[in-house]
């Protein structure tokens, strides 16, 4: 199920599809964020209160949120976990969720809301825990990506790119943090299969490697012929 990212609520299909998949795995619901002006940011705060207490209640936690450094479409990202599905469904049917949802929806003027599992991801690394994103320094910054591949071939051209990105990413002291699956979308204009969070130690480092020859050779080789679509923005 997919809704365009104007609506910023999931639909009741999209709901009743969650609920009626298997409640084995815990969920990273990704939110991308853009907000309304004026006054979107503090209308979605007075909404993120009450939601940040729903989904304590309910044994999740915020992994990670942050900014956009980009000056693009969307604003920032919040990356919620939750131990299982259908604790997120629970927290939908909250009286108090619900009386805060009308300050979400006045807060954005577009969302993206897709939820993924812990999984093998895109790149040569081991999935990392579903662990809270500590930061070390003010400077690091940590990339958001969705991903989404010219089928099998494409996702095999992009495996070739992540042997290189994920060597310069440890050169330069990064880390690749989160390689989470599809799950299903919720409030999406397009279909996705796999998102990718990498924290750099700085801006600049993050500059470099992109200027670099070997990943320039990389990208125009693997990367770019994989891919059929992605999001991709730095975030502090």
């Amino acid at each position: 199920m997919t809704n365009p990212t104007s609506a910023v609520n999931p639909s009741d299909e999209s709901i009743a599809a969650l609920r009626s998949r298997p409640d084995d795995d815990p969920i990273v619901m990704v939110n991308l964020l853009k907000y309304a002006e004026p006054g979107g940011r503090e209308r979605y705060a007075r909404y993120g209160t009450v939601a940040g207490r729903e989904i304590a209640a309910r044994g999740g936690r915020v992994l990670y949120s942050g900014n956009s450094l980009a000056g693009d479409h969307w604003d920032g990202v919040a990356l919620v976990y939750y131990p299982r599905r259908a604790a997120w469904l629970d927290m939908q049917d909250s009286p108090a969720y619900q009386a805060a949802i009308a300050d979400r929806t006045a807060g954005l003027a577009a969302r993206l809301l897709y939820a993924f599992t812990r999984g093998a991801g895109p790149l040569p690394v081991t999935p990392p825990p579903l662990e809270d994103m500590q930061r070390n320094s003010d400077e690091e910054v940590f990339v958001v990506n969705l991903l989404r591949y010219h089928g099998d071939e494409g996702r095999a051209s992009f495996f070739r790119y992540g042997e290189v990105a994920a060597r310069l990413i440890q050169d330069l002291g990064g880390n690749v943090e989160l390689s989470l699956a599809a799950d299903q979308a919720m409030v999406s204009d397009d279909e996705w299969e796999h998102f990718v969070l990498v924290r750099y130690p700085s801006f600049e480092a993050l500059q470099s490697m992109l200027a670099s020859d070997e990943w320039q050779a990389a990208n125009n080789a693997y990367r770019e012929p994989g891919m059929a679509g992605t999001i991709a923005f730095p975030t502090r």
